[in-house]
Formats: C-alpha cells, sequence, structure tokens
C-alpha cells in the first residue's frame, strides 16, 4: 500500500504528528510531497523554531530511499492507495488536477473547524467532538519526545504545579493568578509569544530546559490555548507527575479516564480542589500518575494514532 501526504512547508502539528506515525509505521511507502524540509531539521509545530526548541532526530530520515517524481501522473494512474493533504494545502491539489482522485483524506488540523467545501473526500479534524460527520483527530505524542521527557523522571519534585507558556492575558493567566495565591511553590513562567522580531523571548526555557523543570513539579497543568487540543497536552501526559486538564469539549479515541490517568476541572474552585487531593494523598497521586502514563504509551503514541487513522478511513471508504 502506497500513501501519499500532500504537505506543507509551514509547521502544523496534527498533520506532522500524523505523518511522523505514517512513516514510523510504513516507511518509505508513505511519500510526503513536496518534501517538508523543516520536519528533518527538528522542527515540531513550531513556526518560529530557534535553535533551541528543535527536536533533533525526532522525525525518521527518508535517506533519499522516498521517490517523489513524476507525483501528479501518479495520482491520475491510481498509484496511490490513499492521498491525505494538508488544508493549508488544499490548493496544490485545485492547481494541478482536474477531479479528487480516489482515497482523498483532508486533515484539518487548524484551532477552529475549517469551513471545507463539499467534496469527494473525508475530512479528519483536531477540533471537534465527533458531531460534525469528520473523523476526530487529535494530536499524539512522538515516542522520541517520550524518551526525552522520561529521562529527567528521577528530578526531585520542588514544586507543586506546573505551567510554563505565554499566558500574559486572558483566561490562562486568571486562572494562574488565582492558583499563587493559595499555592506559593509553583512554577508559573510566563513569556510573551515569539516572533520573527523577538524569537526567544526573555524568560523562554529551551526545550531541555522546558522538559527538566516540568519534571520538577508534582502536578502539571493542562490550560486550553487558540485551540483546546495542544501538544502541550500530550508532553504532559508523559511527565512523572499528575496531570490536571481542563475539561475540554473534544472527541479523543481511548480518552484518559477521569480519576484514573487523569484530573479534569471546568472552573477555578474544581481545580482547586482537586490540587489539594494530589497534594493531600501521596498514593493516590502515584497511582494516577503511573495509570495515565501507561494509558498514554498505549494508545496516544503517534504510531497508535497513525494506526488508529487508517482503520477510521478504511471503514469510511468501506474496503
Amino acid at each position: 500500500m502506497k500513501i501519499l501526504f500532500i504537505t506543507h512547508p509551514y509547521p502544523n502539528y496534527a498533520p506532522d504528528l500524523l505523518l511522523h506515525g505514517l512513516r514510523k509505521l510504513m516507511g518509505a511507502d508513505v511519500v510526503e510531497y513536496p518534501r517538508k524540509s523543516c520536519l528533518y531539521e527538528g522542527v515540531l509545530g513550531l513556526g518560529i523554531c530557534p535553535d533551541n526548541q528543535l527536536c533533533p532526530g525526532w522525525f525518521p530520515d527518508d535517506n533519499d530511499q522516498i521517490n517523489r517524481e513524476d507525483i501528479w501522473e501518479k495520482i491520475r494512474a491510481g498509484y496511490f492507495k490513499y492521498i491525505i493533504c494538508d488544508y493549508r494545502a488544499f490548493s496544490l491539489l485545485l492547481d494541478n488536477l482536474s477531479d479528487w482522485p480516489p482515497g482523498l483524506v483532508v486533515i484539518d488540523g487548524e484551532d477552529s473547524p475549517q469551513k471545507i467545501p463539499p467534496g469527494k473526500y473525508v475530512i479528519c479534524r483536531r477540533e471537534t467532538d465527533g458531531s460534525d460527520f469528520s473523523i476526530p483527530l487529535p494530536m499524539a505524542l512522538p515516542e522520541e519526545i517520550l524518551r526525552w521527557i522520561s529521562s529527567y523522571d528521577n528530578e526531585h519534585k520542588e514544586y507543586s504545579i506546573g505551567f510554563l507558556g505565554s499566558t500574559l492575558d486572558g483566561e490562562r493567566k486568571r486562572i494562574l493568578d488565582s492558583l499563587v495565591n493559595f499555592y506559593p511553590d509553583t512554577l508559573f513562567q510566563a513569556t510573551v509569544v515569539p516572533t520573527k522580531t523577538n524569537t526567544s523571548p526573555h524568560g523562554r526555557f529551551s526545550r531541555d530546559e522546558y522538559y527538566m523543570n516540568l519534571q520538577k513539579c508534582r502536578i502539571v497543568l493542562s490550560l486550553s490555548g487558540a485551540g483546546h487540543d495542544t501538544f502541550r497536552f500530550w508532553e504532559n501526559a508523559a511527565c512523572n507527575a499528575v496531570h490536571v486538564s481542563y475539561r475540554f469539549p473534544l472527541y479523543i479515541p481511548d480518552n484518559f479516564i477521569e480519576g484514573r490517568h487523569i484530573l479534569r476541572f471546568s472552573d477555578i474552585n474544581e481545580l482547586r480542589k482537586n490540587v489539594d487531593i494530589i497534594l493531600e494523598n501521596k498514593a493516590r497521586a502515584e497511582d494516577i500518575n503511573k495509570n495515565g502514563y501507561s494509558h498514554l504509551v498505549n494508545y496516544h503514541l503517534t504510531t497508535v494514532r497513525a494506526t488508529y487513522f487508517l482503520d477510521r478511513i478504511k471503514l469510511t471508504f468501506m474496503e
């Protein structure tokens, strides 16, 4: 089976993570076109990515084994069983094909659902509860990042709760400001969002420092950003800590079970209640931590997400 993955040059978490899982499963039988150079350079999701945010070796090297020649002729000849297209690269298909090819799948990995015109294709969507007739496709964690985070499992727990990210205003800031009043030993660090003229804002950790410092926390906190499904959520699930997350309205296949793998909240009062449970009950904290990590490894690595994706599109195309 050959799969073509039409890419957009700009980093994009959801399609890039799916491509990673498919490439790990199928090797050179998954052809990304055009070649997405930033992935091989170590960029993971970040449009502005200085050297200290790179993930060296996270994406499998193609080793010149992938044939990207005569792509449009191969599509017309039915060479590829499935053609997967990042929503951002949709125009590339429109410019080069007069009709939709069979087995076409569009990946909407944007922060909010995009208006995609009807067509002879399947839509997979990152931000969905599954009620819009798309296939839910949340992010997942590459095993290379899991190993990186896990290398700091034995860090001494210096902080009660940790959240590192852009939190200068909005709901995130309101929640964190409230928590500081009750838990003085938190690790909350806010920086401005990086820009082309300020790629490394003052106070922003390198990726390695980020993982090391998160592992110094007993609780890691996931808050929604521009979208609910954030890569931070999956990084937090890999930490040797209890994962506490905002209760977001998305469908996640084989979801984390509340109270067993993760704790969730809808408001600050519920969040404080969960934090107190963890800080006051070490045995309960260890159980949730252990169960959550195992569930991540079994159900939410990129290879598992890619397998889920293939199963769903096979069913959709009635094969």
